[in-house]
């Protein structure tokens, strides 16, 4: 989905609830009462994304085909494989997250986010990728009223992501065998893990120009670091077998951006309609691939161990939000 799109459906969203709810509001006061906030307030949030997925395996095995093509020369074969090897795709998430402030300014949260990607037809991925990411996240932020409709902020989380992207892929191949050919049938399955974990600091913006509505926007920087691995099984119905093995360590470095209009229906319910971009790039050290003899394992891990893979992910988001107030 084009960002062009994306603002479109996020402004129709907003001036179509701004009409709605102006009529509560705005006839009587031109800017209503901000409310003040609470001293003690818990938050529980649920919310739904979708959006344009980039998987960095995928980009990682396209540069895999690449240097297999450059230490073993190129055939029809390879080029098929390199071709299939699309990164994008379409992906959903789902995120939790529990917060509690204090007077509005101090304030404590957990995230948990769950992303998978939308499978594709056989003949659009016939490697039938499956990706999942677990996210979660715990911080501390420190919101600063500059006057009563704008808050500043500083945030610190502790975030750690795990990555699995699994293709099981079935493939057929043919052997000649006197004036014809053998066909057989061949089960690799590959299991890929990225894990990473570090400290993401995040400037925030919160602007309250009425009472109902509210436009947040934040940016999380990320500097994570971890590891990297990939195991490659292979079977076929001729009784061979095979074992693959690569990893090492790994960076993710990137940014999260976020834009959100919050429309507070009451003082426990909002709902938010909003925009996030995540652009990471994961870089490889110290990395082994593993050949079928030593002079090819070390060219390997030397081009594997080179490459920068790319995760992004651009999404529509939708939350609901709860809240209670409770003390002095």
């Amino acid at each position: 989905m084009s960002h062009n799109k994306i603002i479109l459906i996020l402004v129709a969203v907003f001036l179509s609830f701004g009409n709605l709810l102006a009529k509560d509001y705005d006839s009587t006061h031109e800017l209503p009462e901000v409310r003040q906030p609470d001293k003690h307030r818990v938050y529980f949030r649920s919310t739904g994304s979708a959006g344009g997925l980039l998987i960095p395996e995928k980009d990682f095995v396209r540069n895999e085909d690449l240097s297999y093509m450059l230490f073993n020369g190129v055939t029809f074969n390879n080029l098929i494989n390199y071709s299939q090897q699309m990164p994008k795709f379409d992906g959903s998430a789902n995120t939790r997250e529990l917060e509690y402030r204090y007077q509005d300014k101090f304030r404590v949260f957990y995230e948990s986010r769950v992303l998978v990607n939308l499978k594709k037809s056989e003949e659009a991925d016939p490697y039938r990728t499956q990706f999942t990411e677990n996210k979660k996240s715990l911080g501390v932020a420190y919101f600063h009223p500059v006057n009563p409709y704008f808050n500043i902020g500083a945030s610190l989380r502790h975030v750690t992501v795990d990555q699995l992207t699994t293709t099981p892929l079935v493939s057929y191949g043919f052997i000649p065998v006197g004036f014809g050919s053998q066909s057989f049938l061949i089960y690799q399955p590959r299991d890929t893990n990225l894990n990473v974990k570090g400290i993401v600091p995040g400037i925030h913006l919160e602007i309250k120009p009425l009472r109902w509505f509210e436009i947040h926007l934040g940016q999380q920087f990320y500097s994570l670091s971890g590891s990297d691995s990939r195991i490659t099984t292979s079977v076929s119905s001729l009784g061979t077998a095979g074992l693959g093995y690569s990893g090492g360590d790994a960076s993710y470095t990137g940014t999260k951006q976020t834009l959100d209009f919050v429309f507070r229906f009451s003082s426990w319910f909002a709902a938010k309609w909003g925009y996030s971009k995540e652009s990471m790039k994961v870089k490889y050290q110290n990395y082994l691939s593993l050949g079928n003899s030593p002079t090819a394992t070390v060219l390997y891990s030397a081009w594997d161990g080179s490459q920068t893979t790319k995760f992004d992910f651009t999404a529509l988001n939708f939350t609901l939000e709860f809240s209670k107030s409770f003390g002095e």
